[in-house]
Formats: C-alpha cells, sequence, structure tokens
C-alpha cells in the first residue's frame, strides 16, 4: 500500500513544471506565452491614444507585445517595475504564442489579437482586502483528421486556437 502512494505521488508531481517569468511553453501543438510583470498596464501609461475606435485599446496595446515579440516592449522599464536589465534577451518571445496570458490589474479581458493569437488578462486575484478575478482556459483537441493529414502531408500547421478555445474569466 505504501509503495503504491508514493507511485501515486511520483504521477501526480510530474504534472508540475517550474518554469522562468516570462516563459513561452510548448504543449502538444499549443504554444502558451506566460508573463507576470503587468505589461498591459504599463504600456497603457505610456501610450497615446486619441481619436481611436472605442474598445480597441486592449486588443492595440496586447498587438505590441505580439508584434515586437517581447514580453515587455518598454524601455526605459517602467518606474516599478521588477526586471533584470542584464536578462533583457529572455524577454523575447521566440514565436508568436497561440495563447498569451498576461495579468495585469486593467480590466479583465480574453481577445483574439493578430488572427492567431488569444490574449488573456485574467486580472489580479485579489484586490486589497477583496477578491479579484481569474480565468479557466479549456483548449478543446484538434480533430484527428486535421493531424493525420498534416503529418501525411509534412506540412506546418496552424493550431486554429480560436476555434478550439473557451475562456472564462471569473470573479472570486
Amino acid at each position: 500500500v505504501e509503495s503504491a502512494g508514493r507511485e501515486e505521488e511520483k504521477k501526480r508531481s510530474n504534472r508540475v513544471h517550474c518554469v522562468s517569468n516570462p516563459c513561452t511553453l510548448k504543449i502538444n501543438e499549443l504554444t502558451i506565452g506566460v508573463t507576470s510583470s503587468d505589461v498591459l498596464f504599463h504600456i497603457s501609461s505610456d501610450e497615446c491614444n486619441a481619436n481611436l475606435p472605442p474598445g480597441t485599446r486592449m486588443t492595440r496595446i496586447a498587438q505590441h507585445l505580439i508584434q515586437q515579440r517581447s514580453y515587455y516592449p518598454l524601455f526605459p522599464a517602467a518606474k516599478g517595475a521588477s526586471l533584470d536589465l542584464a536578462k533583457a534577451d529572455q524577454w523575447e518571445m521566440p514565436c508568436q504564442p497561440d495563447i498569451l496570458i498576461v495579468p495585469s490589474k486593467l480590466a479583465s479581458f480574453a481577445k483574439p489579437v493578430l488572427d492567431r493569437t488569444i490574449v488573456v488578462n485574467p486580472g489580479e486575484l485579489t484586490k486589497n482586502t477583496t477578491g479579484g478575478t481569474y480565468a479557466t482556459i479549456d483548449v478543446h483537441p484538434m480533430k484527428r483528421e486535421t493531424l493525420e493529414d498534416a503529418v501525411e502531408a509534412d506540412m506546418e500547421m496552424f493550431s486554429g486556437i480560436q476555434d478550439r478555445v473557451r475562456v472564462d474569466i471569473k470573479r472570486i
């Protein structure tokens, strides 16, 4: 009984991975970018945005990250940002992620950006003494036929994440 318990614990611990901040993860066919820096707030503080259509501000700010392939495209960094300039090369995104998670104190959202990326701002888990928000992300598997056809043709394929993902922002 004791060895079975250890085996079960070992299986569970293999599901937890410690990664750097920021990081780009590859899980099956999905690429996921994650950072804990409040880069959306820092960019919005420095951005000029006059005469732009309403509702496009967050999308535009998220586009800066993806187009510049950087988890923190501001230089110099915003006051109070805890970034190590000696490791600025690690802020680069190696590729355009399918899902980009960037928590911020700005309004929570989940939006498609630049046709291929779902950008998620889950918000803050706590706000002062009250509960905040978090996100649940469900990704449905790609159709087997699509995967098999891509392997047979030896072609690069896009994840089609917009059709397979559901993001819910939940309030605590």
